[in-house]
C-alpha cells in the first residue's frame, strides 16, 4: 500500500488556470446571501427577462469568485415567454437583445459553460397534442435565448425523454415524432438526461 503521507499536500488550482473539468450546479444559489435565479413574480406584477438577467449577472460574479465554471440557468429566465394567454410577454428576447449579447460575452470571458433545464411541462413524449405543441414552442424559445447570448453548442437544453403516461416504447415513438417537429437549430441544442424515476 502506498504511503500517502510521503506526498506533498495537494494545492488548490489557481483561479487563472482552467482545469480540464468544470464543476457546477443547477439554478439555486445558496451562497452569496442567496441570489435569486430569475424574476419569479406573478404575471400581474409584470416580471421580465431584464430582471432575470440582472440577477444572472450577480450570479456570474459569485461563480467567478468561487472559481465555478458551469451553471445550469433557470428554465423560467424569461417569465411567461410562450404563454398563449399572455402575449404581452412574448417579445422579451427582442426587448433584451443587447443585454443577452452582453451577458453571453461576459460568460465567455469567465470561461463559464451555461445550460438550461425547462420546466416539468416540457414533454416531447406527451400523448396530449396541445402539450407537445407548447413544448415545441418552449424549446424553440429556449434555443433562441441561448442563440441571442451567442453561446456555443456546448450550451444545451437538458430534457428527459419520458413521463408516466404509458409504456416506454410508445413514449419513445411519440418523442421521435415530436423531435421531428423541431427545427435543426433547436434539435442541435437538446441533450437527453436520464431520469431515475421514469426514463
Amino acid at each position: 500500500m502506498a504511503d500517502l503521507g510521503a506526498h506533498a499536500p495537494l494545492q488548490p488550482t489557481p483561479p487563472s488556470h482552467t482545469p480540464s473539468y468544470r464543476l457546477g450546479f443547477p439554478v439555486k444559489v445558496l451562497g452569496g446571501g442567496g441570489l435569486p435565479s430569475h424574476d419569479s413574480r406573478r404575471w400581474q406584477n409584470r416580471p421580465h427577462l431584464s430582471v432575470s438577467l440582472a440577477y444572472l449577472r450577480d450570479i456570474f460574479v459569485y461563480l467567478a469568485q468561487q472559481d465555478i465554471r458551469f451553471y445550469r440557468m433557470a428554465g423560467a429566465l424569461a417569465p411567461y415567454l410562450t404563454h398563449p394567454d399572455l402575449p404581452q410577454f412574448h417579445r422579451q428576447l427582442e426587448e433584451c437583445e443587447m443585454e443577452l449579447a452582453a451577458l453571453g460575452d461576459h460568460s465567455r470571458q469567465l470561461g463559464l459553460r451555461l445550460t438550461l433545464h425547462p420546466g416539468f411541462f416540457v414533454q416531447l413524449s406527451s400523448p396530449d397534442p396541445d402539450r407537445v405543441r407548447r413544448t415545441v414552442e418552449e424549446l424553440n424559445a429556449h434555443a433562441a435565448l441561448l442563440d441571442a447570448m451567442g453561446l456555443g453548442p456546448e450550451s444545451v437544453i437538458v430534457i428527459h425523454v419520458g413521463g408516466v403516461h404509458d409504456a416506454t416504447s410508445a413514449g419513445r415513438e411519440r418523442f421521435v415524432r415530436a423531435w421531428e417537429l423541431l427545427p435543426p437549430a433547436t434539435q442541435a441544442r437538446l441533450a437527453l438526461e436520464h431520469d431515475d424515476r421514469f426514463y
